[in-house]
């Protein structure tokens, strides 16, 4: 999948895939069962394994897509946001972060440099 995510992100413009990343304009609750939230730390866990170890790049937005595309396959409430901060030599860089419930997923190295500019949710029942 990571792959796949890869060549989406490479050869489709982001405004054509980015309606897909969301289901609801709410953001994902806070609160998340117990049980889900130990397989979405599983799953981020796996990725980021897997990601160090893709002949292709596998950043943030990668992981983050596919850690959505897995959460939403198992019905776990998710969101996923996209941000900007700035390097040493204040030149924006961008980052991109999954969240289930409070706990970050993937993507949570750093993350106070950041400020989120988008989000992309999915809730699942209410």
């Amino acid at each position: 999948m990571s792959g796949l995510v890869r060549l989406l992100i490479v050869f489709v413009p982001f405004r054509r895939w980015a309606p897909y990343l969301s289901r609801g304009k709410q953001e994902a609750p806070r609160e998340q069962d117990v049980a889900e939230l130990a397989a979405a730390k599983r799953i981020g866990r796996m990725i980021e394994t897997v990601s160090r170890h893709t002949p292709w790049e596998s950043k943030c937005l990668v992981q983050a897509t596919v850690g959505k595309l897995m959460l939403r396959r198992r019905g776990i409430n998710n969101t996923l946001y996209l941000g900007v901060g700035k390097d040493p030599k204040e030149l924006l860089i961008p980052h991109a972060w999954l969240k289930c419930g409070g706990v970050i997923i993937t993507g949570g190295h750093d993350l106070e440099r950041f400020a989120a500019v988008g989000s992309f949710s999915d809730r699942v029942g209410n």
